[in-house]
């Protein structure tokens, strides 16, 4: 499915929950002339302190070695009280890091990491490619010809674009659902960047949608749906799409202005380790926690710095 739509998504913002923010930050200082020490790739891993690092939520042990008991997982590990069985019972599996490089070898790999052509996912082990550029218009990523023009017209994740004048830059991206895992929800660009009296200010442009769905008269876009079934921790993919491709361009640029750029990408709604747990042990599921959750991959980003 293609999709290129502009809609801005409504605000998520809160104060230091997101990377984003340190991306901005890292364009405030820049414009200072102080460099940018927050010119960083994404990548995703695990925080677990269990000798495990599961990814997948159907499989998942915990964080901790006293939530080896998926009865600990649900009703709070025995001496931790509701507070912080509470903030145990919020994480998810571990994430992926993904490299995109010439050769599966150290070496090959390492060289990815230093161009930070890298992405994150929260587990599922889609693929996502994210290129930017000012001759981008017509290029498919789905075909070695169409990549290969990506790389000599455009930057791919990690890298930086040339300061303009006039052009806006164009943004490709093309994503693929896990051979065996859900399909993908939505396509998101998200840009940060420095207006003219210096304050940070972010936006989300919905740029590719499953399905034929469209912005309503709020410029909403419907929900891609949840086929979760809470009974026995299923789905299906009858919603969504398999891959989903997207060309945009920003319809905001202001050459004059230090901006950063990333593409994020939404599967469907699937279970969370916490309804698996409790369709396994036939324990209730905590009303405080979602039957399910959306899995998404997040990309490295693309700084633009204007002529000095």
């Amino acid at each position: 499915m293609r999709s290129q739509c502009q809609h801005v998504a409504p605000p998520e913002h809160k104060k230091g929950g997101y990377a984003r923010e340190a991306l901005i930050r890292g364009l405030t200082l820049e414009s200072e002339g102080n460099g940018n020490p927050f010119k960083f790739g994404f990548i995703g891993d695990s925080d677990t302190h269990n000798g495990a690092s599961a990814i997948e939520e159907d499989n998942y042990t915990g964080k901790f070695g006293f939530e080896i008991d998926p009865k600990h997982r649900l009703e709070g590990p025995p001496g931790v009280d509701a507070a912080g069985a509470k903030q145990v019972r919020s994480f998810s599996s571990g994430g992926v890091a993904a490299v995109w490089a010439e050769a599966n070898t150290r070496d090959g790999i390492f060289e990815g990491i230093k161009r930070k052509e890298t992405y994150a996912t929260s587990g599922p082990r889609m693929k996502v490619r994210f290129f930017g550029g000012y001759e981008l218009e017509g290029i498919s990523l789905g075909s070695a010809d169409g990549l290969t023009k990506a790389y000599t017209k455009g930057v791919p994740m990690g890298g930086d674009l040339l300061p303009t004048t006039d052009k806006a830059p164009t943004f490709v991206v093309h994503a693929m659902k896990e051979a065996d895992g859900a399909n993908l929800d939505r396509i998101q660009i998200i840009k940060g960047w420095i207006d003219a009296s210096g304050k940070q200010q972010s936006k989300i442009y919905d740029v590719g949608l499953s399905g034929d769905r469209k912005p309503d008269a709020d410029g909403k876009i419907p929900p891609v749906g949840d086929t979760v079934n809470e009974k026995d921790a299923t789905y299906n993919n009858s919603i969504g799409d398999a891959q989903l491709t997207a060309t945009w361009t920003d319809p905001d640029f202001d050459a004059s202005q230090h901006a950063v750029y990333y593409a994020r990408v939404l599967q469907i709604p699937t279970p969370r380790w916490s309804t698996y747990d409790a369709v396994r042990t036939g324990l209730k599921r905590p009303e405080d926690l979602p039957v399910s959750i959306q899995e998404r991959a997040w990309t490295s980003p693309i700084w633009y710095t204007p002529q000095q």
